[in-house]
């Protein structure tokens, strides 16, 4: 009888033991829901759990997924806020090393009308026509400068803009940089000072209204004017040289199948030879498309003002083909934020870093000729100020109105491109004493199309060296826009 007890006990204890943690999770799309079709978005997960354990969280939409991983304690909630790429479905699953995994689809709204963010402490009307308002809190606003591409433009005011997080800030100054459209109302000294110079496009697009009734009239009046759209994927990759590497590995490998044929073909008679030799040849030229590198490109173009605090930029990343095979690339920490597949229907996982809240690795399947392209978009710091003033005699003085220096360049003004000389910090050149030359190259033609008609910009070739985890042979330029003299 006794030991029926204690063998009782011990598959009680056993069972206890093999019991899987149990773990809740909930899942909020960012703007209460409402999106735009074809436009991105994010999710905001909160996981709580009964004992500690580490939680696999993936995002699927279609054929592309991220993916992160969270080690959770009991008692404690975590929340996780996932980029969403734009999708027609959603789906999110958990799963823990020892329990089976959950499975949720997420619904979203899709607004054929212009989404605008409502972010006000005080619960006052406000109706804009043409436009569907979303009444949000401060902790609504995403973590993800991607996410903003669901909304068209953003109001919001002193109070919700001192409630935000680090994070929520920065996605917020990035979505700024990229010249959008955002009102911030009753904006004190102190919050004027870090929105100063923030806004991309000449600060056009961020405005600052001493009340609500004058913020939704600045946001009507600002509709009227037309704003830069950013460069497109398509034209950045087109600045990148051709890479006939691939191509002309193939060829080599199909030269040399080819002569080792003719040469068993000439030399030997033998059915055993003329059986291994195909058999041989596929193999090593199989291995050598494996051992060969396969080096990836990035080019970077960026924009600013003269005397902008920002700038934005677009970069677009390719990998080449070489065999059927699964490629992990590192992404970019400084450009990682803003990653996503060029192409809406290209299959991909992206790998979040839970802790770093940006995501850290691309994962793909390539073929032989196949590139898969990823795309980035973002702002950096800029210091760059220069200015033009007309002379009498038809010349005109370059200034660095800047405090510090920048390198050798292009001035492009007229459709004709000037040399444009190193200056330091208050510094000046006269430009127009030799002729301007035509704009020949891909670059130049790029920059051309960027700007207006009698516009004048200075050109400069992209200093990368601070972001690291770049493939070799990156580059990248910066184009200013400059007041006309």
């Amino acid at each position: 009888m006794l030991r029926r007890l204690l063998l009782a006990l011990a598959l009680c204890g056993t069972a206890h033991a093999a019991t899987p943690p149990s773990v809740e999770f909930t899942v909020s799309p960012a703007w209460k829901g409402w999106t735009r079709p074809g436009r991105a978005s994010e999710l905001d997960i909160r996981l709580s759990t009964d004992s500690a354990t580490r939680v696999s969280v993936e995002v699927a939409t279609g054929r592309q997924s991220v993916r992160t991983e969270i080690d959770l304690q009991p008692g404690r909630a975590q929340r996780l806020h996932l980029p969403l790429p734009p999708a027609e479905a959603v789906s999110v699953s958990i799963a823990t090393p020892d329990g089976p995994p959950q499975r949720r689809e997420v619904a979203l709204s899709r607004s054929e009308a212009p989404l605008l963010g409502v972010a006000l402490a005080a619960d006052e009307p406000l109706r804009l026509d043409g436009f569907h308002p979303v009444a949000l809190t401060a902790d609504d606003l995403p973590r993800q400068a991607s996410a903003y591409a669901s909304v068209d433009a953003l109001l919001l005011d002193a109070a919700t803009l001192g409630a935000l997080d680090p994070r929520q800030l920065g996605a917020l100054l990035t979505h700024a940089a990229g010249c959008a459209r955002i009102v911030v109302v009753n904006a004190d000294a102190r919050m004027r000072r870090v929105l100063d110079g923030a806004g991309g496009c000449g600060g056009r697009a961020l405005m600052g209204a001493a009340s609500l009734a004058e913020g939704v009239a600045m946001l009507d009046a600002s509709l009227a004017s037309s704003l830069p759209q950013p460069v497109s994927p398509g034209a950045v990759g087109a600045l990148a040289r051709p890479d006939h590497g691939v191509w002309g590995r193939v060829a080599v490998a199909l030269a040399v199948y080819g002569a080792a044929m003719a040469l068993v073909l000439i030399f030997s008679a033998s059915l055993p030879a003329l059986l291994l030799t195909p058999a041989v040849a596929a193999a090593a030229s199989l291995a050598w498309l494996h051992a060969m590198p396969a080096p990836s490109t990035l080019i970077v173009w960026s924009e600013g003002e003269s005397g902008a605090q920002v700038a934005r930029y677009q970069a677009w990343q390719h990998v080449p083909g070489r065999v059927r095979e699964r490629v992990r690339v590192p992404l970019p920490p400084q450009l990682a934020s803003g990653a996503q597949p060029c192409h809406p229907t290209q299959p991909m996982r992206l790998d979040h870093d839970a802790r770093q809240g940006r995501p850290t690795f691309a994962e793909f399947d390539t073929r032989l000729f196949r590139q898969v392209a990823l795309c980035y978009s973002g702002s950096f710091p800029m210091a760059r100020a220069p200015s033009l003033q007309a002379r009498a005699d038809g010349l005109r003085v370059l200034r660095n109105a800047g405090t510090t220096g920048w390198p050798a360049g292009r001035l492009l003004a007229g459709g004709l491109s000037h040399d444009l000389p190193m200056l330091a910090a208050g510094a000046t050149a006269v430009i127009g004493e030799r002729p301007g030359q035509p704009l020949r190259d891909a670059v130049g033609r790029m920059a051309l199309s960027r700007m207006p008609a009698d516009g004048v910009a200075a050109l400069w070739a992209l200093e990368l060296a601070g972001v690291t985890d770049l493939p070799g042979g990156s580059t990248g330029w910066l184009l200013v826009s400059l007041p006309s003299p």
